[in-house]
């Protein structure tokens, strides 16, 4: 058991500039803790370290950055002797992931933090009391060699742009195209799983065309003069992150696999021109690669019902429909 005592400090005592032991995101928002505070106070004693002739901060970065911005003095604080940093490093990971579940840049700087006193092996073994889940030596040696990644991961991991799935992916690669990963991921915003998708398909890209993700992503709707950063002559800057991904995976998808985007075109310009009200809605096999269709019928009443069996028998005879099912596409 960490032993504490309880001692008001004046807040300039308190050195924020070590943060040796901080787990959460260093770049957040205080002013509505800051309110909190100013209105009932720090409802739960920040914890410090002494030694060295200062405080360090073990837990309570927030709230003692917001504590300074609204101009107290002083506050209360839980303090331990400075004798034993791995009862701090373990202080610092369970007040997080025991007060709610740490987000995957905070995962990994806890993981790195412990490893500075601790071989994964302990950590997997005490993780249920450590991290409040179960972690394996496979994965806290991975988190490990992602937090080893330039800083520039965490902060992307933080922004929630880059997932740990897809930064198991990078670490084996090379400088150059990790960075060009890591400013694509800064410029778009998509889920784990498009993530994925989009790591495989620009790789694939690159080696079946010879170029480098440099060229590729300047081709891509996201490229265009850069050198002034994200924004650049391309004027990303003022553009929804989500929308440029969606573009940059439909680019992608043209470019990996032709035949099959324009099948698909194709496949939504004969949809289109069936003039198929919201009652009705039809699904082709995922990237044609299966024999069947299905055909969604939604209805209120008895009317409604004969109406949309009455157009979903006049399609046997549409064009467009007859091609979607031959497959002349």
């Amino acid at each position: 058991m960490i032993t504490t005592t309880i001692t008001d400090i004046p807040v300039s005592e308190i050195d924020l500039s070590d943060t040796g032991f901080r787990v959460t995101e260093p770049h957040h928002e205080i002013e509505h803790l800051s309110a909190s505070i100013s209105q009932y106070g720090i409802m739960v004693a920040p914890l410090v370290l002494w030694g060295q002739n200062k405080y360090s901060v073990v837990s309570g970065f927030r709230r003692i950055e917001a504590a300074r911005h609204v101009g107290l003095s002083q506050i209360t604080c839980r303090v331990m002797p400075a004798e034993n940093n791995l009862d701090a490093a373990m202080a610092a990971v369970t007040e997080n992931a025991f007060s709610r579940e740490l987000t995957p840049a905070e995962l990994i700087r806890a993981t790195a933090l412990l490893l500075r006193f601790m071989d994964a092996k302990s950590i997997a073994k005490n993780a249920t009391s450590i991290f409040n889940r179960l972690l394996n030596t496979g994965y806290i040696n991975t988190l490990a060699r992602i937090h080893a990644m330039p800083d520039s991961v965490l902060y992307l991991l933080d922004q929630g742009k880059i997932s740990i799935k897809a930064c198991k992916n990078l670490v084996s690669m090379d400088a150059d195209t990790l960075t060009e990963f890591l400013h694509l991921f800064s410029l778009i915003k998509v889920s784990s799983g498009l993530q994925m998708e989009i790591i495989t398909w620009a790789k694939e890209i690159c080696a079946l065309e010879k170029i480098s993700l440099s060229r590729l992503i300047q081709e891509s709707p996201l490229g265009g003069d850069e050198s002034d950063g994200p924004q650049g002559g391309s004027d990303l800057g003022h553009r929804d992150m989500s929308a440029l991904g969606k573009q940059f995976k439909a680019f992608l998808a043209q470019r990996r696999f032709p035949a099959l985007t324009a099948a698909k075109d194709q496949a939504r310009e004969h949809i289109k021109a069936l003039e198929l009200d919201s009652g009705l809605q039809l699904a082709v096999p995922e990237n044609f690669e299966g024999i069947v269709y299905a055909i969604q019928m939604e209805f209120k009443n008895m009317d409604e019902f004969k109406t949309r069996f009455k157009r979903l028998a006049e399609l046997a005879d549409h064009h467009s429909f007859k091609a979607l099912v031959d497959r002349k596409i």
